[in-house]
């Protein structure tokens, strides 16, 4: 007996919402713009599949409730364009469950996934959904902490790991967020386990007392101090990458403002009222071959608001961005000031490697926009005599890098093959040759000529 390619499930998307076909009619909120008005909206479902994905489907329909024997089942609660995303993958297998969608509406998504007690390829997909949703959305990433909290309420540990690592590469940031004190036990002993973190030992510590504090009653005196005992590891510095200053001495060299760009160098009155944009450039050429992850900058209160204006504590959104090799590297941060104790403030902004080779020219863009009083980004004129950057004029007081590991003429593994060396470099086994055996090979040669 011959069978049709494909047996059954190629017909089952025809089943799909199908009011013909259905044996069951679900019934949800209507969450959906139309002019229906409607109060519910329905779901043509299949007794025998929503039984076989859906553990809590199956004890309703297929057990001793009364919904056992009923045509239609009212689910109150439930959004209908949720339950739909969730049928489209149990019907139609589609793997990315709501594409574009914010993580309010992720959450919500799999909030029902966990309700519905779906099988665990559901997790298995959403989970890698959602790992890539972080590396492709710049919101999801400013909310790793309430992701990172979820992976333990949702035992998804290869999502776990991903928030884990991407919070030690700009820690500075999230431990200053208020949303860090909302973060279970585990997610706090899984940072303090980690052997680099990219903030201060004191800003780790600040963090770590809120949170205790937070948690007062929930957690003993022994975990309290057990999490102390961890901060005190660490160095003063939570990481082990080299801190390189780059700007002339304050006592030496006199501070030069910047002033920002457009229509900010307007009236005072002006400034106050309007938004604008403050747009600053920084370039240096870099000596050596080096790991960039990070660099320091210096706010000032400025002056021109006079001084009824200058002692302020106040935030904005910085846009970073560098350009390497016509390679550019952009990422959003929120900037908290307080000028109310000193007229500067350091500014330390991490990120992932940037590896930069010998002679690479790199641009540095700092640019936020803002109306009533905003602070001054300083420049420090001539960077000082050093071996690993040249600059006329930096905005960055302080490079954070990682030295690069060289082949023996002192190149990293990133470096451009020169033209002219093409073939030294091509058969050196640091570049992916052999040089041992082309050598073997060369001298056989020779002597059967010779």
């Amino acid at each position: 007996m011959a069978l049709t390619v494909g047996g059954f499930s190629k017909h089952v998307n025809k089943l799909f919402n199908n009011p013909e076909l259905s044996d069951v009619a679900i019934l949800l909120d209507n969450d959906e713009e139309d002019d229906t008005f409607a109060e519910t909206k329905t779901f043509h479902g299949h007794r025998v599949i929503l039984a076989t994905v859906s553990d809590y489907f199956r004890s309703m329909l297929y057990g001793s409730f009364v919904e056992a024997t009923k045509k239609e089942i009212r689910l109150p609660g439930v959004p209908y364009s949720i339950f739909l995303k969730i049928m489209e993958v149990v019907y139609l297998g589609k793997t990315v469950p709501c594409a574009n969608r914010t993580l309010e509406e992720a959450v919500e998504f799999y909030s029902l996934v966990q309700m519905l007690l779906i099988n665990t390829e559901m997790k298995f997909f959403f989970e890698s959904w959602m790992q890539v949703q972080m590396e492709m959305n710049e919101s999801w990433r400013k909310d790793l902490l309430k992701i990172f909290a979820l992976t333990f309420e949702w035992d998804m540990s290869r999502l776990r790991k991903k928030c884990s690592s991407g919070f030690g590469v700009t820690a500075n940031e999230y431990v200053e967020n208020s949303s860090f004190v909302d973060l279970p036990l585990g997610a706090v002993q899984m940072i303090l386990d980690t052997s680099n973190i990219c903030c201060t030992r004191a800003e780790l510590k600040r963090a770590i007392q809120a949170w205790i504090e937070h948690h007062k009653g929930e957690i003993s005196t022994d975990v309290a101090a057990e999490l102390n005992r961890k901060v005190y590891k660490f160095g003063a510095l939570c990481y082990d990458f080299k801190v390189l200053s780059i700007c002339q001495k304050k006592d030496t060299h006199k501070l030069v403002d910047v002033l920002s760009l457009g229509e900010c160098s307007g009236p005072t009155e002006a400034l106050l009222v309007t938004s604008h944009e403050y747009l600053y450039r920084s370039e240096m050429i870099m000596l050596k071959c080096i790991g960039l992850r990070g660099v320091k900058i210096c706010l000032r209160a400025n002056p021109k608001f006079g001084p009824q204006h200058r002692r302020i504590k106040s935030e904005l959104e910085l846009c970073f961005k560098i350009s390497v090799n016509f390679n550019d590297y952009q990422r959003n941060l929120t900037v908290r000031y307080d000028f109310t104790q000193h007229e500067q403030q350091t500014v330390t902004i991490f990120f992932r490697e940037i590896v930069c080779c010998s002679e690479t020219n790199v641009m540095f863009n700092f640019s936020w926009e803002g109306s009533g009083v905003q602070p001054l980004l300083l420049n420090y004129g001539p960077a000082k005599c050093n071996k690993n950057i040249e600059t006329d004029s930096t905005l960055v007081t302080h490079i954070i890098y990682e030295n690069q590991d060289y082949d023996t003429d002192g190149r990293c593994p990133e470096c451009p093959i020169p033209v002219d060396d093409y073939d030294s470099y091509t058969s050196s086994p640091y570049y992916g040759g052999n040089g041992s055996e082309m050598e073997t090979d060369l001298s056989e040669n020779d002597s059967a000529e010779d």
